[in-house]
């Protein structure tokens, strides 16, 4: 009977190992991708502000046009045609 019970004991073990090292290829695992995730994540908040950035540029162009469209507008309206 001692036998059977060493025998369960270190199937037991064994397994806790086999457990372990597989948990711990998960954890490189897992550790290769929240590097990666962050790598990209700081790659797109990049881009993001390259983004922001041509948005203010265009904004700022944009109001600048309206504003001189504007301008000549009230001179055709100072204009007298008749």
């Amino acid at each position: 009977m001692s036998f059977e019970i060493l025998k369960q004991l270190d199937d037991r073990i064994k397994a806790v190992i086999e457990r372990t090292e597989q948990l711990r290829q998960d954890n490189a695992r897992l550790n290769r991708e929240l590097e990666e995730g962050r790598r990209r994540l700081e790659e797109l908040s990049g881009q993001l502000k390259q983004v922001q950035e041509q948005c203010q540029q265009q904004e700022h162009e944009r109001n600048e046009v309206k504003s001189r469209i504007e301008k000549l507008l009230e001179r055709f309206d100072g204009l007298d045609l008749a």
